[in-house]
């Protein structure tokens, strides 16, 4: 009772002692003048409210002061004894703050080869606590310390850690670890994780409903999201939008798109860090939750938040200035707001986050759920309006340590945040010039429209679709296949990364047997039906029974005759892609594709062109119908002519050879290219010298989508392992390979991967 006493007489007089004659009349006065002048200027209240919170900030702050000396009395320890815990130093340091005896987490900690410990009491932490070399600073040690902060930084809190990163800083560090102690190390090794091989991840900017990346999907559980995601986005089975990986940028993008991770966050495995929504409604999940270790680290691009915690955090000494948590909110709230605006800042400097794999297992303190929720309702209502402000946020100060106060007083200024936080980040970066800290400088390469473009053209590159994918994909094909050893494994999952069924939903797939083919028709049904919804077979003397499945059509050697024949019996669709039963095309490659312009790969001027006024370079196929189809003035308009001889540069009749594994018309063009189709078809032209011919006709090669085909003639049993390179949108031939499936359970193992690519 003495003691609460002394607390409330420490507030009265310090209250007292701010609101004195002078400054009651001033308030009175402001209020009075506020009053008298709203009706004619507007922003009064605006000034009004400045005034009053500075007020409130400077009374909260002499608050706290009064009772941080009541509880302490200030400092009472001896030099000495603060000088004997200066004395261990080093590059790596640890930061935990606990009310426990040692845990078996810190027994770990507290013995790591080449790290050093600091471990920040509280007023309920015991009063001897020892374990390994760590360093303990009790709370009558910490008034000792010379640091700002300490004044104003609240007891029986969470946010005590400030005054370990403090103390890390001063004795050297150049990486701080941060973590709890109930997360148990399951390596020796705390290490930053190269970025090479790594992936990275961004937040699409044209979809306005997504907030956020869930990294967890990238290590195997969409279905589990970490705390302070956006509760709009859990119910959303999105995959995570890749760029082409770390090794795959062009220097300059990568500069741009993946500047260098400065802090790292490891997941944890058992345990994870969710919110009191994820615990109190899939009980049944927690303790032996596990992602995929397997999965190559992930790097958020500029422009994409993530939620990350204090529980398995490395920073690099350029990101020391961001280890701040903020005073004035909920503990199960402070680390997270840090991470989501630290993430902010990075990019002003030119950096980061990148989450790696578990770490460590957390064994989990107790938690009330309940009273969890309760502490966790800013992160529920505010972390969408959250990250929209931090996305839309400028500022032309030249410095860091001004950018971090002006973003400060923006969050204020939104509620995201109180106006002690602005106060104890003003003493923070005092604190840290204090003791040395050089704050990186403010880069030059950050702009949002510089970032925008750069992410075009990653998006565009023929890495995009499969090179990030493949590398998660076969990750988590990969732990999904050790279930049998870990049960757990079985939870991992593959979302699908793009919805082809609707993107080729106006689009018809029309595919031509030869005769000898049709047992390819039940794996390309398997193939195909997820991904395409309108699709047609033909082919020549259909056995019987499948006559309900293949349209018959006597095509010969001119397959092309089955493209006219759908055209003309479904004439409304808004493209087609051709293709033979012998080719196997990627879906997903496909999908990223303009459908307004022809999918053809332009043929080689130096070996597929032909000047008819000249002998064959060979006599292989160059004397199939096309003398006749030159010889008839009617086969070519004159503009179809014209765009010929462009590309050509023959003036004359000329031969275009090209492989027909497949190709797509857009139905602006699909009209002129079927008649002309049928002119060759009329004079009896091989389907390898109709294709290119028909379609440098109707338009100019500039202006198609240069599609990557891969013909294996000399090596076509690896066939799907081509078809997973980087790009590759059609394999041709396959049928001619005994590696072939000729049913579709022979198929779902080996294209299982096109579903979720």
């Amino acid at each position: 009772m003495a003691r609460q006493h002394r607390v409330w007489n420490a507030c009265s007089r310090t209250i007292a002692g701010t609101l004195t004659r002078r400054r009651l009349s001033i308030l009175i006065g402001g209020i009075c003048v506020f009053f008298a002048l709203s009706f004619c200027y507007p922003n009064s209240a605006q000034l009004a409210q400045e005034y009053s919170d500075r007020l409130k900030r400077e009374i909260s702050s002499k608050v706290t002061r009064a009772i941080t000396n009541t509880l302490t009395d200030t400092c009472t320890v001896v030099n000495e004894q603060i000088t004997k815990k200066r004395a261990t130093t080093g590059n790596n340091w640890i930061v935990v703050t606990t009310i426990n005896p040692p845990t078996d987490a810190m027994e770990i900690l507290c013995n790591l080869e080449g790290w050093n410990v600091v471990v920040i009491a509280d007023t309920k932490s015991p009063k001897e606590w020892s374990c390994g070399s760590c360093v303990y600073l009790g709370v009558d040690e910490q008034q000792c310390l010379g640091f700002d902060i300490v004044e104003v930084t609240p007891f029986k809190a969470y946010t005590r850690k400030n005054i370990g990163y403090l103390w890390a800083i001063q004795q050297g560090a150049t990486t701080i670890f941060d973590t709890d102690d109930d997360n148990l190390p399951t390596s020796k090794y705390i290490v930053f994780e190269s970025t090479t091989g790594s992936v990275i991840a961004y937040r699409p900017v044209n979809e306005d409903s997504e907030k956020g990346v869930n990294v967890y999907a990238h290590f195997g559980r969409p279905d589990v999201w970490p705390r302070g995601f956006p509760l709009s986005e859990i119910n959303v089975r999105r995959p995570v939008q890749y760029l082409p990986s770390f090794n795959s940028l062009p220097e300059y993008e990568r500069q741009i798109v993946a500047p260098p991770p400065l802090i790292q966050q490891g997941l944890a495995d058992l345990d994870p860090d969710v919110d009191a929504i994820f615990r109190l409604t899939q009980g049944h999940e927690l303790k032996k939750t596990k992602f995929c270790k397997m999965s190559p680290s992930v790097q958020l691009s500029p422009g994409s938040f993530c939620p990350f915690n204090s529980q398995n955090t490395l920073f690099k000494h350029d990101a020391f200035w961001g280890l701040v948590l903020p005073i004035s909110v909920s503990f199960r709230v402070c680390d997270i707001w840090r991470g989501y605006w630290v993430q902010r800042l990075l990019w002003d400097v030119n950096g980061s986050v990148l989450f790696t794999k578990p770490t460590v297992d957390q064994i989990r303190n107790a938690h009330d759920y309940l009273a969890d929720f309760k502490d966790e309702q800013q992160l529920y209502e505010d972390s969408s309006r959250f990250i929209d402000f931090l996305a839309n946020w400028h500022s032309d100060s030249t410095t860091l340590e001004t950018r971090i106060i002006d973003l400060m007083k923006g969050m204020a200024g939104e509620k995201f945040i109180g106006a002690a936080d602005v106060d104890l980040t003003e003493r923070w970066i005092k604190d840290l010039q204090m003791i040395g800290y050089v704050f990186p400088k403010v880069s030059t390469v950050y702009n949002h429209d510089t970032v925008q473009k750069s992410l075009e053209v990653c998006q565009t590159s023929p890495q995009h679709l499969t090179d990030s994918r493949l590398l998660s994909v076969d990750a988590l094909r990969e732990c999904m296949a050790t279930t049998k050893a870990d049960p757990d494994m079985a939870k991992i999952q593959i979302i699908k990364s793009t919805d082809t069924a609707t993107v080729f939903k106006d689009i018809l797939l029309v595919i031509s047997f030869e005769r000898s083919s049709f047992e390819a028709l039940e794996p390309l049904l398997t193939i195909y039906k997820d991904h395409f919804p309108n699709i047609v077979f033909y082919g020549p003397d259909v056995p019987e029974g499948l006559a309900g499945k293949i349209k018959s059509i006597d095509h010969g050697e001119y397959g092309y005759k089955a493209l006219i024949l759908a055209m003309d019996e479904a004439p409304n669709y808004t493209g087609y892609i051709f293709t033979s039963s012998n080719t196997v095309l990627s879906p997903f490659q496909l999908a990223e594709m303009d459908q307004n312009k022809v999918w053809k790969h332009v043929p080689d001027l130096t070996k597929d062109i032909r000047d008819r006024s000249k002998p064959p370079p060979d006599q292989e196929n160059w004397e199939r119908g096309t003398e006749a189809l030159w010889n008839d003035a009617a086969s070519f308009t004159a503009a179809q002519k014209e765009r010929i001889s462009a590309f050509t540069g023959v003036a004359g009749p000329v031969d275009i050879k090209t492989h027909t594994g497949g190709f797509y018309i857009p139905k602006r063009i699909a009209g002129e290219f079927k008649d002309l189709l049928n002119h060759f078809v009329e004079h009896q032209v091989f389907v390898e010298l109709a294709i290119g011919l028909a379609l440098v006709a109707v338009e100019p090669p500039a202006q198609w989508e240069d599609m990557n085909e891969r013909y294996l003639w000399s090596d076509p049993h690896k066939w799907r392992e081509i078809l997973k390179e980087p790009g590759v949108a059609l394999v041709h031939p396959v049928l001619q390979t005994s590696s072939f499936p000729k049913t579709a359970t022979d198929i779902i193992e080996i294209w299982d991967w096109t579903k979720v690519v």
